[in-house]
């Protein structure tokens, strides 16, 4: 039995007051020991949480994987659907345009100044400087835009053909120039 701290008298188990000099008497001991939770249940409880809160988070991360993969797919497919309809529509154009009189005139001109070009480039830059590569390139960019010119010109509509005639009679203009540069330059 336990005894009073104050007065010594015998208190029972769990009593909170002397009953002879009526102190508190309650120890902390005892009652932390009566309401003592065991911290494996908090820990325990705190796992359980963090465990069910990464699994949700790596549900949610797989799903947006997904879905994003998902619309990857679907764009890629729609990419390559609308770059097939172009090159068959280019490939169509590009017969149309072998068909052409008027086109064949303008790819062999287109030839005749190229091969002027590549004379001059042959004489002049076998090792091109900068200025002379800078040439070169704006050679073979415009004779690329030309080729494509001349195919849409095939089969562009009548009310169109005479702004696109002297779109390449520029560019033809141009082509010229830029061999008389490259001709002239060190």
């Amino acid at each position: 039995m336990v005894r009073c701290p104050h007065c010594g008298e015998s208190i029972a188990d769990g009593q909170e007051h002397c009953y002879a000099c009526g102190q508190h008497v309650r120890r902390r001991r005892a009652y932390q020991h009566e309401h003592r939770v065991n911290p494996l249940v908090f820990v325990g409880a705190g796992l359980i949480v963090v465990l069910v809160l990464g699994g949700l988070l790596m549900l949610r991360n797989k799903a947006a994987k997904k879905q994003a993969a998902l619309t990857a797919a679907e764009e890629m497919q729609r990419v390559q659907d609308s770059t097939r309809r172009a090159s068959h529509q280019w490939q169509t154009m590009v017969q149309f345009a072998r068909n052409d009189a008027e086109a064949r005139s303008l790819v062999a001109d287109l030839d005749a100044i190229d091969s002027r070009f590549q004379s001059v480039r042959m004489r002049v830059a076998s090792h091109p400087s900068p200025p002379q590569e800078s040439i070169i390139r704006q050679q073979e960019a415009g004779l690329a835009r030309l080729h494509e010119a001349i195919i849409i010109l095939a089969s562009a509509d009548e009310d169109k053909k005479p702004e696109q005639r002297d779109s390449i009679e520029a560019g033809k203009q141009r082509l010229e120039a830029l061999t008389r540069e490259l001709g002239t330059t060190q």
